[in-house]
């Protein structure tokens, strides 16, 4: 008897020591990371970007349609990080609203960045709830602001062109949150769902819109993605965040051809699920 509740003892000891190796090892594993990283999360017909910086800090573009973000989260994420340093909000349209409101639910958001307008559905007034609720900072983009993320990475502010704070604008699109990554000599292009309009605004107002990957605007419709527009970019890789089989034909058959020519070689997360990127300062590596 005695012997057996040694081995039980030792037993638990060793489980102990078992577990506390391994969170040991997977805080060592993260914090080993000297690389930025970007995922494309498949959240199926919508849009979720994460950024995380070798400093730790995290950002969060858009979160899709439903709760799938938090799955990918909890992936790309260390078990114990229930935080979130900046949280962006392209547009607020359900595919790109309604999984931020359950990130709003489960973490902790040191900051806000919309465009300050306004929106009168279900899940945008929600979002806007949470947010006053919780009283999470609030900033309101505008083209020209740059934000450190640390570790020399910086993301620059392309649109809004306007502070749509309390407006509602009758096309939401054109309240647009449009940034550029950039980290060393990598740069990532993320277009949320900005249209030709304002892809040719950028090029005509000499931003420097040139970069290593681009974020297709709005799901590879056909009223995104000019061919001048794609051509000023001139990405080594575009990336399509676009759910199988979806109702909108996404991605056009006609930017698929644009990027054909002009926009090197094409990932979606149709076809591929999460899309990883790690930024070297000099390479990037599609992992």
């Amino acid at each position: 008897m005695e012997r057996t509740e040694r081995l039980v003892k030792i037993g638990g000891v060793l489980v102990f020591a078992a577990s506390v190796a391994f969170v040991w090892y997977a805080v060592f594993t993260y914090q080993a990371r000297a690389n930025p990283r970007m995922t494309f999360f498949d959240v199926g017909q919508g849009d979720a970007i994460f950024l995380e910086m070798p400093n730790g800090n995290q950002v969060l573009i858009d979160g899709g349609p439903g709760g799938r973000v938090l799955a990918r989260l909890g992936r790309a994420m260390p078990f114990w990080d229930r935080s979130i340093d900046i949280l962006i909000l392209t547009h607020p349209h359900l595919d790109h609203v309604e999984g931020l409101i359950d990130v709003l639910e489960r973490y902790r958001v040191g900051m806000i960045v919309t465009s300050g307008a306004g929106y009168k559905t279900p899940e945008a007034q929600e979002w806007q709830k949470i947010i006053r609720e919780k009283n999470i900072p609030l900033h309101i983009a505008r083209a020209g602001e740059r934000f450190n993320l640390g570790g020399g990475g910086v993301l620059d502010i392309f649109l809004p062109f306007a502070d749509f704070s309390g407006s509602a604008p009758k096309e939401i699109h054109d309240a647009m949150v449009a940034a550029k990554f950039s980290f060393g000599k990598n740069s990532v292009l993320l277009m949320g769902d900005a249209e030709r309009e304002f892809e040719y605004k950028l090029v005509f107002f000499g931003f420097p819109v040139d970069s290593d990957i681009l974020k297709i605007g709005h799901h590879g419709s056909r009223t995104s993605s000019a061919e001048e527009f794609v051509r000023a970019v001139s990405p080594i890789v575009s990336v399509i965040e676009v759910g199988k089989k979806n109702r909108y034909g996404h991605p056009h058959e006609e930017t698929i051809g644009t990027l054909g020519r002009f926009g090197g070689r094409i990932l979606r997360t149709d076809e591929s699920g999460d899309i990883r990127v790690k930024f070297t300062g000099r390479e990037f590596i599609v992992e």
